[in-house]
């Protein structure tokens, strides 16, 4: 029988520095207050000769931290900024050198990426650098978080990482933790806790002003602004829901502040409310939020958008098409509307090898019809609104395929594969690549249409930063190099995923070749952009994007350097 281990607490004082604003709601009689802190298994407080000051070690021992009681009043932080100097002698799962749990953590991985986590109502934001720290040195890492703007993370005083505030954050356990990091697995319900190995010296906390907002640096910056505005109306607030002509302006301010000089502005509703059966009564959530809307809110952000020097295109998925209620939005939730072309016309939507299933909401663009009907959707936006130009998106709210080469047997396809290679792919084996090659060159085909239709206009498309669709579609070739070489296309933005958070289990679904939101045969970003895509764009005349939640980095600038990068795909 193991003889329990007996932890010695060991009372001491500590520097533990929490200065705050005057204006901010939370006791500023902490401010340069040394908190007793609480030392358990093996930590130690001594002078460090490198630092000249005293510092926390850590031997990395089960047991081994120290705690303190968070001040009284602490409640949910909104604008702070969290400083702790680190150093990191053996990388492991976990490494905690400073955190509230519950609220915020300072976070090393297992391969030595720094990481800063933060609770919100929203969820759970993870902001994490792409480069490991180096083990054994004394490291400077610093995080800032403004709820209604921006969230940065430093080390060693250059920002590595940015992403949107979320609101504020949630209020944090009774004490703060340097040196532990315990957490749940959510499928077994087992905590378990690592201990980080190395030393944390001067953890400080500082509560930064309410109207504060990080100053951008958009020198010679291009970017774009992604606004879904169906969504805005619904979860936004205040000039963000965009539902006044008063919040134009805001909106246009904005833009100018990220050096944003193209909006791609969603039309869903649009599509949503002409051309699908709609289920929802005039009580529901969305209908009350359209009904809210103030006057022609799209024409009045192109107008304003267009009187100073931004322009706006028509913002519409390909693959979007809407579910029969039989099939559950987020895995419990009835879907609200469908396109009335696929409940009339299912057999355009791309079909199982057996041809008893369809994956609801993908039009197979193999159909000259279905082809024929998403360009009448967007035919309709331009012709109600002045957009410049078109952005065409690959993301997508259908249920994911079970596995990836579930759909795509549609018989023009499996027609045009046995002209070919003599081959019915439908009852004989064949070769997977040649079939994926075939699927991307109807979507290729599409674009060409699209550019037939719309001559005088801009076209931008978005997809994964991969050569193949990917979740929840499949493995269809995306022939990006001839979009750009045929000019199909203005711009092509890199990293837009449908995401695995709309249903349950669509993490790791078999069979696919690459999958950026699985880390699925990914290269690495400096050689997509430097080498694979960016030369090519370049020669083209092609306007490159990456999608990024929010631009404020050093690391986000150096992307720039790179041949054919225009700016950023950012969202509001």
């Amino acid at each position: 029988m193991a003889t329990p281990i007996q932890l010695c607490v060991v009372a001491v004082s500590f520097s533990l520095l929490a200065s705050w604003a005057a204006s901010a709601p939370l006791p500023s009689g902490v401010a340069g207050q040394s908190l007793d802190l609480a030392l358990e298994g093996g930590a130690k407080i001594g002078a460090d000769e490198e630092l000249k000051a005293d510092a926390l070690a850590l031997d990395g021992q089960p047991g081994t931290y120290a705690r303190c009681p968070a001040p009284e009043g602490w409640g949910r932080l909104r604008n702070f900024r969290v400083d702790v100097k680190a150093r990191i002698d053996q990388y492991r799962a976990g490494s905690v050198p400073f955190g509230w749990p519950g609220s915020f953590l300072i976070y090393i991985s297992g391969h030595g990426m720094p990481w800063v986590l933060l609770e919100t109502d929203q969820g759970r934001i993870m902001l994490a650098g792409t480069e490991p720290v180096p083990p054994t040195r004394w490291l400077d890492i610093a995080f800032e978080y403004r709820a209604d703007d921006i969230c940065l993370l430093w080390v060693n005083k250059r920002s590595v990482a940015s992403l949107h505030g979320r609101g504020p954050l949630k209020r944090g356990g009774k004490e703060l933790w340097l040196g532990r990091y315990t957490y749940k697995d959510e499928k077994t319900g087992k905590e378990d806790t690592s201990w980080m190995k190395g030393a944390v010296a001067m953890p400080r906390v500082q509560v930064l002003p309410d109207d504060d907002r990080f100053k951008l640096d958009t020198t010679n910056l291009a970017n774009a602004l992604g606004v879904s505005w169906g969504d805005a109306i619904v979860v936004n607030k205040g000039w963000r829901m965009l539902n006044k002509p008063e919040h134009a302006k805001p909106l246009v301010a904005e833009c100018q502040r990220m050096g944003v000089k193209k909006v791609f502005l969603r039309c869903d509703h649009e599509f949503i409310m002409n051309f699908c059966e709609r289920r929802m009564p005039d009580d529901h959530w969305y209908m009350k939020a359209i009904k809210a809307v103030e006057g022609d809110m799209m024409a009045e952000i192109i107008k304003e958008c267009h009187a100073a020097g931004i322009k706006v295109y028509a913002y519409q998925s390909i693959f979007d098409c809407g579910s029969p209620t039989t099939y559950l939005y987020g895995g419990n939730t009835p879907y609200i509307w469908q396109s009335k072309f696929t409940i009339a016309h299912p057999e355009y939507l791309v079909e199982s090898r057996d041809g008893k299933e369809r994956q609801w909401g993908v039009l197979c663009y193999a159909c000259p019809e279905a082809r024929q009907y998403i360009i009448s959707v967007f035919k309709n936006a331009l012709a109600k609104w002045p957009f410049d130009g078109l952005y065409i998106c690959t993301r997508s709210h259908s249920k994911r395929a079970e596995f990836a080469d579930q759909f795509g047997y549609n018989a023009p396809i499996a027609e045009e594969f046995k002209r070919r290679h003599g081959v019915d792919i439908r009852t004989q084996d064949f070769s997977k690549p040649q079939w994926w090659d075939l699927q991307g060159e109807y979507l290729t085909q599409l674009l060409r249409e699209f550019r037939q239709e719309f001559r005088d206009k801009e076209i931008h498309i978005a997809i994964p930063r991969s050569d193949y669709i990917g979740p929840p579609f499949g493995n269809m070739r995306l022939d990006w190099r001839t979009w750009c070489q045929e000019k199909l296309v203005n711009g092509l933005v890199l990293g837009v995923n449908s995401g695995a958070f709309h249903y349950p289990n669509s993490l790791n679904r078999p069979g696919y070749v690459q999958s950026a939101q699985d880390n699925l045969a990914m290269r690495p970003l400096d050689f997509d952009l430097g080498q694979w895509f960016g030369p090519v764009c370049k020669a083209a005349g092609v306007e490159l994007y990456l999608q990024r939640s929010s631009l404020a980095s050093d690391a986000d600038r150096d992307l720039l350097k790179h041949p054919g990068m225009k700016g950023f795909m950012l969202g509001l």
